[in-house]
């Protein structure tokens, strides 16, 4: 899913996937309290996949990672550099159409990390998501507030509160991150 070319290309790569950003954006820190072992997550909009092998290592052998991009180039480089991790094996590449996720399991856990403003509906895309998320399960929000006004960013909580998901933590310093549940099916 994109804006009209907005998103965010794979010339941008090595600021998306490097040692600098995972010190600060730790998967392990970040999502330990939400996924478990065996459990079936999805990035969307993973780029060159700089959560996946933390998120690999959360779910362990018997879990799965579904990494989601509408870029076909992003995912190759999410290929390879699950490839040298020895991670291969628990994911899955999809690429997204520009409206629609297409995909149509059922998750324990749903990541958007710094990519939601850069779709051209991010109500439908979170209409998509709530969709995916077994009931327990956890969407993960986070939003960079250069990029995302307080207004908009509500909407999308809005958004998650009609789907059935409660907001279990949020947080705003440098970004707006808002992790939710899905009580109940809608």
């Amino acid at each position: 899913m994109r804006k009209n070319g907005d998103v965010c290309g794979v010339d941008h790569a090595k600021w998306l996937d490097n040692r600098i950003r995972l010190f600060f954006h730790d998967p392990k820190r970040m999502f330990r309290e939400y996924v478990r072992s065996g459990d079936i997550v999805v990035d969307i909009g993973c780029g060159p996949g700089a959560f996946i092998p933390g998120l690999c290592k959360l779910v362990g052998p018997q879990g799965r990672v579904v990494a989601i991009d509408l870029q076909e180039e992003m995912l190759q480089l999410c290929k390879e550099k699950m490839h040298k991790t020895g991670f291969a094996d628990r994911v899955e590449f999809h690429k997204c159409e520009e409206d629609s996720l297409g995909i149509s399991l059922q998750v324990d856990f749903a990541l958007t990390f710094y990519m939601v403003h850069e779709v051209p509906d991010p109500l439908l895309l979170i209409d998509q998501i709530c969709a995916l998320l077994k009931v327990g399960g956890f969407y993960y929000l986070a939003e960079p507030k250069i990029h995302v006004p307080e207004e908009k960013y509500r909407e999308v909580i809005s958004r998650c509160n009609e789907n059935g998901l409660v907001v279990v933590r949020e947080s705003s310093s440098f970004s707006r991150i808002a992790v939710f549940r899905k009580e109940n099916p809608v």
